[in-house]
């Protein structure tokens, strides 16, 4: 008797409808408890639809692997689906350019998969300013990246510097951008230029926000280029920003989250103008995708959209988990702290994929969201899982079910591991 194959993101009718069409390989299901359960069932992920999606799991237990996983899968898919399509991935560790070698390590097992060593043409970006470091450390990459300072608004570089706007750093600070707002493409020299030609402020205030800005270039990441947000959006194309590099940084957290927010932005209204397209040239009985579908994949999310405070990222994020399903770009949230995560990252989530978790205030942000179709608390799902990287469960809002499931072995390196002693082959 054939296996019956589960989709998960997907409700009844469009599995009747499409069957596992526009969808991707993302492991099997597990039947029974702990370390006696079997591996049953192929699982499929559906990303032909917009989805919100969280993935969690306290460290080493797959996340960032799951992440990978996905990525792999949509150079995998038929053409004609995958042109739809798009993927952004952020890259906070400097692990997922490993996308372009194959998995020599894990042979054996991928072959009990049906899989083999595979690698894939994934599109490595890395700060401007630290391409030669890079080179030095022989780390792969295709292109640099950069932003221009135009592009950021007051609050972003509030948030950025941690300055309120009611203290005289800021009131300086919003004066000094609506001064610039009519010009076009300007560059941090030109904000320095226009701080010192202030002559309301004190010295002293002067001297501190040219110091914030003058730490600003030496972040590496603002040219008059820019990042081409059309080129990341290319059809089929899988992009990998690595802003890893930015952790030597005492500020790595706000130039990341800066960069995440613009990006975020720009996506947004990207797909909003390509959505109206798409439906005017449906209605005059053509259909034409010009700027695809978009995945956005953001590892370590909970520094980007926190459960308390705010980042230069936190808005952006919050309009595409609440309104980006109707343009067509899903989120992924990769956090190993769900707990610390905007509770709309969670509640707006229709996929949840959990890997092992025990901390108190994490599985009690997971149990905020149980639904009717849970049968046992989150906890006693989690605990039944066999105890190996990779295990799961998923919580699926669109069919209203929970499956046990593990993912399956990755056919690309896999860089994210933690280093141990042994030189056996990791069973994933």
């Amino acid at each position: 008797m054939p296996l019956q194959e589960i989709v998960v993101g997907r409700d009844e009718d469009d599995r009747r409808k499409y069957g596992k069409k526009g969808s991707i390989y993302f492991g099997k299901h597990l039947v029974g408890e702990g370390e006696e359960a079997n591996l049953t069932n192929p699982v499929h992920l559906d990303v032909a639809r917009p989805h919100v999606s969280l993935v969690c799991g306290k460290r080493g237990q797959g996340k960032s692997y799951t992440g990978a996983v996905v990525a792999e899968e949509f150079f995998l898919l038929p053409e004609e689906i995958r042109q739809n399509l798009s993927m952004l991935m952020i890259d906070t560790m400097g692990i997922w350019w490993s996308l372009k070698n194959p998995n020599e390590k894990q042979i054996s097992l991928l072959k009990n998969w049906g899989l083999e060593p595979k690698s894939f043409d994934a599109s490595v970006y890395v700060p401007e300013g630290f391409e030669e470091d890079y080179r030095k450390e022989n780390i792969p990459f295709d292109e640099t990246f950069s932003i221009q300072a135009s592009e950021l608004s007051t609050q972003d570089w509030s948030l950025a510097f941690d300055i309120s706007l009611t203290e005289p750093l800021g009131v300086l600070l919003e004066r000094v951008m609506r001064k610039l707002v009519n010009k076009e493409n300007y560059g941090i020299d030109a904000i320095i230029d226009t701080i010192l030609d202030d002559n309301r402020a004190s010295e002293d205030v002067k001297q501190a926000l040219e110091n914030r800005f003058l730490s600003a270039k030496e972040w590496g990441i603002f040219s008059k280029e820019g990042l081409s947000i059309e080129d990341i959006l290319s059809p089929g194309k899988v992009s990998v920003l690595d802003v890893s590099y930015f952790g030597h940084l005492s500020s790595g957290w706000s130039v990341r989250g800066l960069l995440v927010g613009l990006l975020s932005r720009r996506i947004y209204r990207k797909r909003v103008e390509a959505r109206r397209q798409e439906e005017m040239s449906t209605i005059k009985g053509r259909k034409k995708i010009d700027v695809p579908m978009t995945w956005v994949a953001i590892d370590e999310a909970h520094q980007f959209l926190p459960a308390e405070g705010k980042t230069p990222a936190s808005g952006p994020l919050t309009t595409l988990v609440k309104e980006g399903r109707q343009p067509g770009i899903s989120v992924m949230f990769i956090t190993q702290r769900p707990g610390a995560i905007h509770p709309d990252a969670i509640s707006q989530s229709d996929l949840i994929v959990s890997h092992r978790l025990t901390a108190r205030p994490d599985l009690e942000a997971l149990r905020n969201i149980m639904q009717t179709y849970m049968t046992f608390d989150i906890q006693e799902y989690i605990n039944n899982l066999p105890r190996k990287k990779g295990s799961a469960i998923v919580l699926d809002d669109n069919s209203e079910r929970i499956y046990a499931m593990k993912v399956r072995p990755r056919m690309s390196w896999h860089a994210g591991g933690t280093p141990d002693a042994f030189e056996d082959e990791e069973d994933f």
